[in-house]
Formats: C-alpha cells, sequence, structure tokens
C-alpha cells in the first residue's frame, strides 16, 4: 500500500530542525527548504549511511551530522566540506526525494514507486466552514493499521470499550447499509440511539435523537460521523499512517458544529478524545501483542460486515483494480448495539 498520500507530519511539527519519520517501513526525513517549502528525502545520507534527521539544516539544506554533507529539497548533494577546490561531486551523492503536500496542516508524504499524481491526499471536510470548529490529536499505537482502521470504524466495541461514553452493551437492534463508494466503503446505520450516553445528554434537544454515519476511505482514513439533532453535530477523522507492520500513527481531525457551545469546545473535545484514544490504545496494542505472538486467526459475525469489506476493497486495490470495479456494491446488514 505504498503508493498513497500519507501524513508524515503536522505543519506545526515541521520547523527549523529535521524531523525523523517512517512510514511503511521507509525511513523519511522532513525539513524545510529555504523558501519554507516542506521536503521529504530518505533518511540516510549517500556518504556513510548516518540518518540525516540527526543533524541540522542550513540555508534550507538538511546536513549530515557524521561529515556535513548537505542536501537540497530535491536530494541533491549541494556541499561536501572535505571536497577540494575544483573535485566535482560524486556522481551517486544524491539521495532519492519523496514527493510532498502541504495541506490543511497536515504533511502528506508519497513513499511509493508509482505514479502519485493518480491518487491526491485525503481533503478534510468542514475545516474552514462557518460555524464550525476543529481540534487535533496524535498518537501512535503498536498494532497494524488495518487493525486500527477497522477498531475506528467498528460499532460493537463502544459499549464495551467506550461504555457510557457512546453508548452501552448491546440492547437493541440496528439497520445498516454497507455499500462501496469511489475511494472506500460507507455504513449508514440507522438506529434509534438513545440520549442516555454522556453526548447524548449534553447535546440533545428533548425529541430529538442521534444520527451515526461511518465511512471509510482509502488508503486509512476513517470518519466517524454523530448529528445530535438537526443543529449539533461532530466529525471525527482518523488518519493512520502505516509506520511498520505492526505500528500506525494516527492523527485525529475532530470537526464540530455545536451552535453557541462551537467557540468554546476545543478544550472538552480534546479531552473527550484523549480519553476516547486511551481506551482504544490498551485493547489494540493487547490485540496487536496477541496477532505478533500467534498470527491472525479472526472469526466473524454479520456485525463485521463492513471491515471484512474493506479488506476486501484494500485487496482488491492492491491488485490494481479500478474505482470502476469496486463502486456500486451495497448489502443490508442487522445486528444488535
Amino acid at each position: 500500500m505504498k503508493n498513497y498520500w500519507y501524513v508524515a507530519a503536522t505543519s506545526d511539527e515541521l520547523t527549523t530542525k529535521p524531523l525523523a519519520r517512517q512510514i511503511d517501513g521507509e525511513p523519511v526525513v522532513l525539513f524545510r527548504d529555504a523558501q519554507g517549502r516542506a521536503a521529504a528525502l530518505f533518511d540516510r545520507c549517500s556518504h556513510r549511511n548516518a540518518q540525516l534527521s540527526r543533524g541540522w539544516t542550513k540555508q534550507g539544506c538538511v546536513v549530515c551530522p557524521y561529515h556535513g554533507w548537505e542536501f537540497d529539497s530535491t536530494g541533491t548533494c549541494t556541499r561536501i566540506p572535505a571536497l577540494a577546490e575544483g573535485d566535482r561531486l560524486p556522481p551517486k551523492s544524491h539521495v532519492p526525494a519523496f514527493p510532498v503536500q502541504e495541506q490543511q496542516g497536515y504533511v502528506w508524504v508519497f513513499v511509493g514507486d508509482g505514479d502519485p499524481t493518480v491518487v491526491s491526499p485525503y481533503r478534510l471536510p468542514e475545516l474552514d466552514a462557518p460555524g464550525w470548529g476543529y481540534a487535533r490529536l496524535e498518537t501512535t499505537i503498536r498494532n497494524s493499521v488495518l487493525n486500527v482502521v477497522e477498531n475506528f470504524i467498528d460499532c460493537p466495541h463502544t459499549g464495551y470499550i467506550h461504555g457510557g461514553l457512546f453508548r452501552n452493551e448491546p440492547d437493541h437492534s440496528v439497520q445498516t447499509t454497507v455499500r462501496t463508494t469511489e475511494d472506500g466503503i460507507a455504513i449508514e446505520i440507522d438506529e434509534s440511539a438513545k440520549a442516555s450516553s454522556l453526548l447524548g445528554r449534553l447535546l440533545l434537544r428533548p425529541g430529538e435523537k442521534v444520527t451515526h454515519t461511518d465511512s471509510f476511505h482509502m488508503p486509512s482514513v476513517v470518519e466517524v460521523h454523530y448529528a445530535f439533532g438537526s443543529r449539533r453535530e461532530v466529525r471525527g477523522f482518523q488518519i493512520c499512517t502505516p509506520v511498520s507492520e505492526y505500528e500506525t500513527r494516527v492523527y485525529v481531525h475532530v470537526a464540530y458544529r455545536l451552535g453557541w457551545l462551537t467557540a468554546i469546545a476545543r478544550p472538552i473535545v480534546k479531552l473527550a478524545g484523549r480519553k476516547v484514544l486511551a481506551q482504544d490504545l490498551w485493547i489494540l496494542e493487547n490485540q496487536g501483542d496477541m496477532v505478533r505472538r500467534f498470527g491472525e486467526n479472526y472469526c466473524s459475525s454479520a456485525a463485521d460486515t463492513a471491515n471484512l469489506w474493506i479488506r476486501n476493497y484494500r485487496m482488491r486495490a492492491e491488485r490494481g483494480e479500478g474505482p470502476e470495479n469496486r463502486a456500486g456494491l451495497e448489502i443490508r446488514v442487522e445486528f444488535r448495539l
């Protein structure tokens, strides 16, 4: 799944110092060039293979800490301090550079060997829309990116891992529609959600109900959307970047429209987001530990349909099948929630 754009860092993280990241096993050094633009290189000096991210920046170039070789945003070696005057730079002195796009406060990097223009970084809706606010969180989880994605889009675990915050143990039947889209999977959940949860008590007006829709976007973005009546809603985006086979970096972007509460909601949203992440973190890392020891040996029920479709969708994408072979499939699934 390397031939997709992944978030490597937030824009705020990328300052004057080189920043080390790993994306799907590829070591990356991030820095800003002389014009302040984000740049990404393979994090290994061409000279003696020291990490460039352990060095520093100088006039828009990253400097290797071992012998001071300097590289610009294209990976071209621009200076070797030990080179005698008049000598040419060695022909293999460059390092590979990765395509970079910076948008909406995130730095996206493409580490694949395919055409980066075929796909685009995911664009967050509602970021600057009137009446909306947002908060950002991030964490690293010791589990595979697919298991992390499955957790974020999975409903039945919420009554146990997030009991009281979202809902409690399953006590009613729900009808869901799972369908494929141009870039993933959409799950429409037709549930008469109770107003007894913490969020329901805070945000619902008398006679209103909670509606809930989820969606998965390739390669590893999950949106969880809760509407509290017609005037209040929360949209949580979990942008998942594979670090290695069993490590995933998660960038959480929560957008909210809460009326007059929007202006003061950010600290509360961040507090709730941290609690939710902490609740998911321990169970995902427990799962990851067991999978590393024993491998994946899963048994699924109807409630897992959406995640089974996501696995199939990603598998088809890895085979290079285009959107015309994916969109338009739909199924109705009933389970208890």
